[in-house]
């Protein structure tokens, strides 16, 4: 019997309920080219990396939290499953961390071809988690339960839902976008940055989940 695709699933603008991804993980992106048990094949650059799907693994696409509600609400009622959401074909980002020599997919996201065309997230390196504090020049996020500040330059890209627009908005009324402009302490995000100097510097910061009030 087919083993089947159960992973915790979150919703983007819902409180998500679950435990922060790890510091540091890998990431990549790519076009999805197989699914097939518990895992999932990425090409990346031309070439092939297949992850190991967990139950604990985060999808992170609009209506899986709708469908992970309705399962827990409705006895009988199937739980929602990663082809559900995500497809062969289909762009995704894979956040991973490698564990006995096996990459483990601990968050996935279906995302725009064009996402991955003009990403100017650079780093191999990226850490989920909460705004703790941020101000024009710095960010600082609680990650596994530490503290983890980021050096916020005018480089810096911040994507998200709604973002784009506002920085549209702002730019037409000639006004500044400063991050703080876009987002807020407690938001849940995916910093992606690169080492050097005594702090590192984050070259991209994707909302994920606005704080809930």
């Amino acid at each position: 019997m087919k083993r089947a695709w159960m992973v915790t699933v979150v919703v983007l603008a819902v409180a998500m309920l679950a435990t922060p991804a790890l510091a540091q993980n890998k990431w990549v992106r790519g076009p999805v080219t197989a699914m097939a048990g518990d895992t999932i094949t990425v090409t990346v650059k031309g070439v092939a990396e297949t992850f190991k799907v967990e139950p604990a693994t985060q999808l992170i696409a609009r209506g899986a939290g709708t469908a992970a509600r309705e399962h827990q609400a409705e006895t009988g009622k199937p739980a929602p499953k990663l082809s559900d959401f995500v497809k062969v074909g289909q762009n995704v980002e894979v956040h991973y961390k490698v564990v006995n020599g096996a990459n483990v997919a601990t968050e996935i996201r279906p995302i725009a071809a064009a996402d991955e065309a003009a990403s100017a997230e650079a780093s191999a390196s990226t850490v989920t988690g909460t705004i703790v504090s941020l101000a024009v020049d710095s960010l600082v996020v609680k990650a596994d339960g530490k503290d983890m500040k980021f050096v916020i330059t005018p480089k810096t890209r911040v994507t998200g839902t709604g973002i784009g627009t506002k920085a549209r908005e702002l730019a037409a009324a000639g006004k500044p976008t400063p991050v703080t402009e876009f987002l807020k302490a407690d938001d849940r995000v995916a910093v992606y940055f690169t080492e050097g100097g005594a702090t590192p510097t984050a070259t991209g910061v994707r909302l994920l989940q606005r704080a809930v009030k």
